[in-house]
């Protein structure tokens, strides 16, 4: 079963990639940014392995 993806919580690399999120690099922001579908996803790197959700916005509002 496929679990939710929710701002505040802590994934890992596996689980954001198991949750079909795609990284992107971007220079300009301190942010991880992951992509799927029409949602682009902000995380703070809380760890080595680890990221914090903090946000998500529609992929139109947000120029790759």
């Amino acid at each position: 079963m496929e679990s939710a993806i929710q701002v505040n919580k802590i994934f890992s690399l596996e689980e954001l990639a198991h949750q079909g999120l795609k990284k992107r690099d971007v220079k300009e922001l301190s942010a991880k940014i992951f992509v799927k579908d029409d949602k682009v996803y902000f995380f703070d790197q809380t760890d080595q392995k680890h990221y914090r959700l903090y946000s998500v916005i529609h992929k139109r509002s947000f120029f790759l």
